[in-house]
This record gives structure tokens, sequence and C-alpha cells, in this order.
């Protein structure tokens, strides 16, 4: 772009998404014309507060996956994939197979070898999480969360860090978007498996309302998303998969092609229960990881001495206080997400529901 366009260099400000939230609705805001991220909830918040500009209609093809409020503000120029980073020589030093899913994840030979980030401090993270809730459903979703915090070394605190510390052998594997993970392939001694059923997530982009350079930022999009610019996006360090086919004989093609026929994420039910996911996941997992952990041990080694699973103990640590009517009642999210104090009370009210699952079940173990 810049060998074509000389006198329009470009200046990349590198931020988390709620820094960047923040640097972006400052009246002093620096001289930001495009926004580019993979996180829908960054968008939203922009587009409540009125910051994005109104694109024009030949850049609004691409809308695959766009949530319906930013379909007149917000374009995709590229996908990405979800799955597990892992660590082949600390699998190898356990006798461990390579995790391949979700249920793999959930085996207790994986004790305390797990990574993950908390929904409240990732994007990516949230997403992952939301699409499992969606594609097990809400009630078997928050079941094999709640059984996956028995495997969990610890919670870390960005997505980025997941891959980091993975490969730093802190942890045999933790999940992780593709993004991160391609990028450490030149490194024998990691790898990465797509979810078989991860959703295809899109790169999107936007224009500040507050735009110097409105007709450039419009190029540069253009740019961006035509078959030179897919190109671009299409080599593999650039570590996302663009709009347009990959060439069939390139290595990455066929996952491009299982990506583009999964279902789409529902981006309208993700960023409309945004606060009761997180809320709930730290509520639930967060603040106890460590009380998880130890009761989950008790009953594994409790199991292995009977012959057999305690099913209705297993029941009581994954059950939940909010249906799945509930998750998807538009009064009560709204509520949550924007009245502080019903906020608390409700965490408060989950907090003494999830301790007591636990002490039932500790009693229970313990008679």
């Amino acid at each position: 772009w810049e060998a074509k366009h000389p006198d329009q260099p470009i200046r990349l400000i590198n931020r988390t998404v709620s820094s960047l939230e923040r640097l972006l609705t400052q009246s002093n805001i620096e001289n930001v014309d495009l926004i580019l991220s993979s996180s829908p909830f960054l968008f939203n918040q922009l587009q409540q507060k009125h910051y994005l500009a109104l694109l024009p209609e030949h850049l609004l093809q691409n809308l695959i996956g766009v949530p319906s409020n930013l379909k007149q503000t917000t374009t995709a120029i590229a996908f990405s994939g979800y799955g597990i980073f892992y660590n082949k020589k600390l699998l190898e030093a356990r006798h461990l197979s390579i995790p391949t899913d979700w249920d793999s994840l959930l085996d207790s030979s994986y004790a305390n070898g797990i990574l993950i980030s908390s929904p409240s401090r990732s994007g990516t993270n949230h997403i992952m999480l939301e699409m499992l809730l969606q594609q097990r459903g809400w009630k078997q979703g928050w079941d094999a969360l709640l059984t996956l915090s028995s495997n969990l070394s610890l919670i870390s605190s960005r997505s980025f860090n997941v891959v980091d510390k993975v490969k730093m052998g802190l942890a045999v594997a933790g999940i992780s978007i593709d993004t991160y993970a391609l990028n450490q392939m030149t490194n024998s001694d990691l790898g990465f498996v797509y979810f078989p059923l991860s959703i295809a997530s899109p790169t999107f982009i936007s224009i500040h309302r507050n735009s110097e350079h409105p007709k450039e930022a419009e190029a540069f999009i253009q740019f961006l998303l035509s078959d030179q610019g897919q190109q671009i996006v299409a080599t593999h360090n650039f570590a996302k998969y663009p709009l347009i086919a990959l060439n069939r004989q390139d290595s990455l093609y066929v996952e491009q092609q299982k990506l583009f026929a999964q279902p789409l994420l529902d981006y309208d039910l993700l960023l409309l229960r945004d606060s009761l996911v997180e809320k709930l996941f730290d509520v639930a997992i967060t603040f106890r990881l460590s009380q998880l952990k130890e009761v989950w041990s008790v009953l594994y080694a409790k199991e292995k001495k009977l012959g057999k699973k305690l099913t209705a103990l297993r029941d009581e640590l994954t059950s939940i206080p909010i249906s799945d009517a509930q998750a998807k009642d538009k009064q009560f999210l709204e509520q949550l997400k924007n009245d502080r104090n019903f906020a608390l009370a409700q965490e408060k009210k989950w907090a003494e529901y999830f301790q007591g699952q636990i002490d039932k079940v500790l009693i229970s173990l313990e008679e």
C-alpha cells in the first residue's frame, strides 16, 4: 500500500481491546482513521457510542459473520479459526495423546495441564466459550466448562499468554485462536489442531467517525478486499484466512473450506449475553478454581476406588443457577449489564449457589 501511496504512510497503534476502547472514545483522540480487530465486543461498544462511520455500499459485500447492528459500519476482511495449541514434549513426558476436541480436554489424565483465559479478560476466549455454549446448548456447554475446570493449571490473564505459557512448558495444552498458534509452527515441539466444529471468526474493520482521511480509509479497505489484498492475506505469515478460496495446493486449503462450511456463530446472542457469560464464568470458575480442582481430584480418586462414575455428584458440580430461558431473556440480560446493584446481587446469589454445590459434594464424598 505504502509503495503505491507514498504520500499516505500508515502508522499502527497496537493495543488490547479494553485499551483501544478507551483510546477511541477519548475527546482528545489521536488521529485514528481505521479500526481493525477480531473483537465484535469492541465494535459493538463503539457502535453504541456512535464512534463508527457509515461505510459506502461497495465496501459492504462481505458481511458474513458481521453482527446485524454493525452491518452499515463494519465489514470483514479475513477469518480465523479456533483450536488446541499443545506442547509435544510435555505430552510425551506425561504419556498423553494429543487432545483433538473439547471432550478430549475433559479427560482427567490432563489434570493440571490445560490453560484457558477468562472471557472477562479475553474477547477471543469469550468467543470460543460462546461457540461451545451455542453448539452444545447452554446446560451441556456449562457442564463441559465446569468439568474442564478440574484440568486447568491456571486461568491466563490474556488469550495470547496461553500460547506463550504452553510454549514455555507451563501447560501441556491450551485453547487458542489460530492467529497466535500458527505463528509458532516453526518450532517442532509445538502443534495446533482445530476444533472439529470450529467456526470461521471474522476480522472486522471500520472507519472512525472522526477520521481526517475518510476517503483514503475507504480506499484502504477496498485494497484489503481486492484480489491483490486478499492474496496478501493468504500468505501464511499473515496467519489469517482470506475471504477468497485458497489455491487447492495450499496446505491450509482443506482447513479453510472446513471453516467456511461450519454454521456461523450467532453474534447477536453473543453480544446480548456477553455480560452474563463473563460474570458467570468468573463466579463459577475463576474465583474458586483451587476449590474446584480439589473437589474434582477427590471425586476422581473416589471413582477410581469404587470402579464407577459417581454421576449424581458430577451433576452437582456441573449444575448452574441460570436456565437456558434466562440466558436468552433480553430484559434479564440488559438489567444484568446495566444495573450494577442488580448484577452484584445476582453474583452474590451465584457465589452462594456454587459454594453450596462444592460443600454438598465434599460432604457426600466424606460420607
